[in-house]
């Protein structure tokens, strides 16, 4: 894999690969880790982290520091609502990737099941 490293400011989406009582490592796309501390993952009081955060979570987070060996600190707190838009931006899919297929074949018998649970059976 092809190591990118991010630079403070950027919004990336990892998944949690390892948690541990006040912190969790997130593994990123693009090749790089990032530490996410019970401290930057709420502005309230995080009683149990590990009751928030899980293994194979996916969180879009904000590099907030790297250290002169390279650790990435990454942050859900410092998030902004633009950041959150970046994050989460459509992607339009092309027509050559819909299928309707299933749902054309599907509708008639939904529909008349969904009409048949309306009515009373004794």
């Amino acid at each position: 894999m092809n190591e990118v490293m991010p630079k403070v400011g950027d919004v990336a989406t990892g998944t949690v690969v390892k948690v541990f009582s006040s912190y969790a490592i997130l593994l990123f796309e693009e090749g790089w880790t990032g530490l996410l501390h019970i401290s930057e993952l709420s502005s309230k009081f995080i009683r149990s982290f590990t009751s928030y955060v899980t293994v194979g979570t996916i969180y879009s987070v904000k590099v907030i520091a790297i250290d002169e060996n390279g650790g990435v600190r990454v942050s859900l707190k410092q998030m902004t609502v633009a950041d959150k838009r970046r994050a989460f931006r459509h992607r339009r899919i092309p027509s050559s990737e819909v299928d309707f297929q299933a749902l054309e074949e599907n509708l008639p018998e939904w529909i008349k099941n969904s009409n048949n649970l309306g009515e009373n059976h004794d």
